[in-house]
């Protein structure tokens, strides 16, 4: 199960490629799924071995004449994988849910942070709100930080944090005992303190509360498993049918039933492992990447508000006669002006009054 992967073209056209099966079967000894599933499996196999063992000495008349052949018919086999396959089907589904809204709700903090961001340097303009946007900025990329090291506790937060906050904001971070909810409130602090209007400070109180609702559809996913009665349910079923299905195969497979019964458990267990592994999809997601992109990010509207700004100021008309004025009674007189040593025609609607 690959972490931390964040695909782009080159990962997508390698993941679509006509050699993936090769690829993924040379993989097989490496895959760390394939190794948890040793257990069960070679519990299977043993039990297929034995089973085989003995029917073949009883048939060669090698054991006491009360020992029985350990056989039955199939059909009790055949009646119960539909039910099977529908408990790993459920089983993955719901898994796989829960993946997706976990990579929704981290979705949704990418945009919100780029549009609070965004909202940031375009209405926070007064000169004495400066050092307040910057640590607003900084605390918008320390948000994802945060709430990734809440999720899997990789312990590398304070790390990740001094290459964003200032050192007081690092300790005073770390010191909170809900470190997401905390830098929310030091942010929202921020908005509030800012020279800006009302609505700017609601529109931007809303992706605020969205990042609330995010670190809340994260904490739900996490605290809340697929319900455990379920879960036993198809771990149990599964043991069992494999552990029966040796005396099933043995009529009609004989000493393949080894075999098939090793190939049997190490597929459906193999699809089981990788629907709990998927329940809890924290460890899975790329986290640190989708957290460097959101830095990142917010690093390049800064850069762009900073460059626009400044093309603004060189471009900036610097007399009345550079606006083009517009009125409703469509009179046009054409003109020139100068701008820069360059003569810029236009038109110019007089104005009615």
């Amino acid at each position: 199960m690959h972490r931390n992967t964040v695909y782009g073209h080159t990962e997508w056209r390698r993941h679509k490629s006509c050699w993936r099966h090769s690829r993924h079967l040379s993989s097989i000894f490496s895959s760390g799924v394939i190794f948890t599933l040793g257990p069960p499996v070679i519990l299977c196999t043993l039990v297929a071995t034995l089973v085989s063992v003995i029917n073949h000495l009883v048939q060669d008349r090698r054991l006491p004449k009360w020992m029985p052949l350990l056989h039955v018919a199939s059909l009790p086999f055949t009646l119960t994988a539909p039910v099977l396959a529908l408990l790993l089907v459920f089983r993955t589904n719901a898994s796989y849910s829960r993946f997706d809204e976990a990579r929704k709700a981290w979705g949704s903090n990418v945009n919100r942070t780029r549009d609070l961001a965004r909202q940031a340097l375009t209405w926070i303009r007064m000169p004495c709100d400066a050092p307040k946007l910057h640590c607003l900025l900084r605390h918008i990329k320390a948000y994802s930080l945060c709430l990734k090291d809440h999720m899997t506790e990789d312990n590398t937060l304070r790390e990740e944090l001094t290459a964003v906050l200032e050192p007081s904001e690092v300790d005073c971070a770390m010191s909170s005992q809900h470190r997401p909810n905390y830098i929310l409130q030091v942010m929202s602090e921020l908005i509030s303190q800012c020279q800006i209007s009302q609505w700017e400070k609601i529109t931007m109180d809303k992706n605020i509360t969205a990042f609330h609702d995010n670190v809340g559809a994260c904490e739900r996913i996490f605290k809340t498993p697929i319900p455990l009665a379920y879960t036993r349910l198809t771990s149990r079923m599964l043991m069992f049918w494999h552990l029966a299905l040796p005396v099933g195969l043995w009529n009609t497979c004989g000493w393949l039933t080894i075999p098939v019964s090793f190939m049997s458990a190490a597929a459906l267990f193999y699809i089981e492992e990788v629907g709990v592994l998927i329940e809890e999809p924290f460890w899975i997601l790329p986290l640190l990447s989708i957290s460097q992109g959101i830095c990142s990010a917010v690093d390049g509207l800064y850069v762009a508000h900073k460059e626009a700004s400044m093309l603004w100021s060189i471009h900036q008309p610097t007399n009345v006669n550079d606006h083009v004025i517009i009125s409703f009674d469509g009179s046009r007189s054409a003109g020139i002006y100068q701008h820069n040593n360059i003569d810029v025609k236009f038109s110019r609607v007089n104005s009615v009054g």
